[in-house]
Formats: structure tokens, sequence, C-alpha cells
């Protein structure tokens, strides 16, 4: 439940009630108090383990998150309100919580997913998201917002902020020079590639991920720290893991790509069968529109809008 990683650097795996089933928070001793990296959802079995494991004789000094998913940032105002603990997140990070807001009608969110999929040829993605979205989880304030390259102090540590977007555009990263500490969120994963969406056409996540795989991978590191699955023991491997995954799925698509033209959804159905359960057809399919994105953005193949739906061809046939 909480790990030992270095002296002062604690892990703990927090319960959330989707996906992965658990997301890795940090704890972090300095001589003013502990810091937390990253908080877990705002439910009660969360909520029971944070007060189980935080001690009692020593004060919490500020939360640092990663980027505004709801597993990361979920209990931020309860850790203010409780602890008087301050809430440091990045400009972006702020950014992108005010547009989530901004997206809530009353309190149920509006997903701007709906047309995605309609265009590309998908079913119905619901317009209310509940699970992943709530209105309570984005109600606070931060006290300090940093920008890329600052220095920002983590226990006793100084950690520089890298800005590392993808599976979020305000995703950040933190890294401690003298003890080569890398504080990751959901940037890389030990065993699975994170989910890396656009939410619109007009957007290229993919592009931004790899150009942030590469700005880390240039680092050196003893200790790489997932909010997700098991600490990363040689962080250049896995990114060079990583990028063979999308090379292998950039064939398949090329592969699936018919001179008539395909949408997205049937590219996606080609590459992943049709027997999935939803909530992994939906995933499967919004990867599938992030690769084809990033494919149009090199020019391997061609879009085209016919009607009131995107094909897709081989860069060879139009």
């Amino acid at each position: 439940m909480l790990n030992k990683i270095t002296d002062h650097v604690y892990q703990l795996q927090v319960p959330i009630p989707y996906d992965l089933g658990e997301v890795k928070c940090y704890i972090v001793e300095g001589e003013n108090g502990y810091t937390i990296v990253d908080t877990g959802d705002n439910i009660e079995d969360a909520i029971t383990l944070w007060k189980q494991v935080l001690p009692k004789d020593k004060k919490i000094e500020k939360v640092v998150l990663t980027h505004a998913h709801l597993d990361h940032i979920g209990l931020a105002r309860w850790f203010q309100k409780n602890y008087n603990a301050a809430i440091w997140m990045s400009k972006a990070g702020y950014e992108e919580k005010k547009k989530i807001q901004s997206m809530f009608k009353g309190k149920k969110y509006n997903s701007p997913l709906s047309v995605l999929f309609r265009v590309n040829g998908g079913p119905e993605h619901p317009e209310e998201d509940e699970v992943h979205h709530r209105f309570d989880a984005y109600e606070f304030e931060p006290d300090y917002v940093f920008e890329e390259g600052e220095i920002i102090q983590i226990g006793d540590y100084n950690f520089e902020t890298i800005w590392t977007p993808g599976h979020s555009p305000d995703h950040f990263s933190f890294y401690n020079h003298s003890h080569q500490i890398l504080f990751v969120g959901d940037h890389i994963l030990n065993s699975l590639n994170p989910i890396v969406m656009a939410q619109h056409m007009d957007e290229n996540p993919l592009q931004l991920y790899l150009h942030a795989l590469d700005k880390v991978q240039q680092y050196s590191t003893k200790y790489v720290l997932p909010g997700h699955g098991d600490l990363i023991t040689n962080l250049s491997s896995r990114i060079e893991v990583m990028k063979s995954h999308y090379k292998k799925r950039w064939m398949q698509i090329h592969n699936a790509l018919k001179e008539d033209g395909r949408t997205a959804f049937q590219i996606s159905q080609s590459i992943y069968g049709t027997e999935l359960p939803i909530e992994r057809k939906m995933s499967a399919f919004l990867q599938t529109i992030t690769n084809l994105i990033y494919l149009l953005s090199i020019d391997e193949i061609v879009m085209k809008k016919q009607k009131d739906f995107i094909y897709f061809y081989p860069k060879t046939s139009r």
C-alpha cells in the first residue's frame, strides 16, 4: 500500500473506481512538511486511505499536480480544506481545468467527443460523461501556478518542471538532477502505452507526445515514478518499446486503408476487431483517430470529407 522508494520518497497506491483501478501518488518528506504529488479521485476509499497514511505530527506543505485528470486532481480541494495544503499546478493545467469547467451544464459534463465520433463513422458517444468528469473535482483554485523550466521544491529537493503533453495537453513531469528522480505521471507507464487522444480533428496530440518522449529520454534517471503500474527501471529502453508500438500501429493503419476510402471506425475495427467490450472499443477508436491525424501531419495518408463523414485513403490513391 505504502512503498518506500528512497529515504524521503514514498509511493501510495490509491484506489480509483474506473480504468486501471488504482493511481500511484507520492509523498515526499521535507523539513517543512510533506509534499504530495497527485491526489487520487474524490471517493471515500481514497479519503480513508489518505487519513490512515498521513502522519499526525507533520504538516502537508503542498500538493503538486501533474495534470488535470480526475484521478490526479480529484482531492486537491480536500487537501486544501482539511490540511491547509498549498496546491501547485502548471499554468497549462489551470487553463485546462477552466476549460473542463466550461463544459459543464450545471453539474453535468458535456463531452466534446460526440462530433468527433460522428464524423469518423463511429457509434454515438454519450453527451454526458460523469465517470471521468465530475464538477466537484474542479472546484478549487491553485495557490501557485508554474510554467516550463521553473525549479520547484518537492520535499527538500529541487525539481525542474518539464512540459510533457500528449496524454493530456497540460501534462508536466518533474526531474531532480542530483538524485536523478523523475516523476512522469501518466506520460510514461511501465507495461502499456498511455492513452493519447484527440478531441477535435484540428488537434495533433500524438505529435506533441512523441516530441515530449524525445525530451525526457535525454535525462539520466535512477528512479522513474509513474502514475500507474510498476516503477520504470530503464527509461530509454521503455521509450523505445513505446515508439515501436506506434510504428506497429501505423503499419496496421496503412494495411487497413483501401483505394475507395475508409472511416476511422472501419480502420479501428480492422485493426482491433469487432468484439471488444464497449469501453475498449471506444478507446481503440479514439487511438485510431489520433494515429490517423498524426499520419496526415507527416503526409503519409490522405483525408477527404464526403457528405457527413471523413474518409482516409492511401497516399497513392488520391
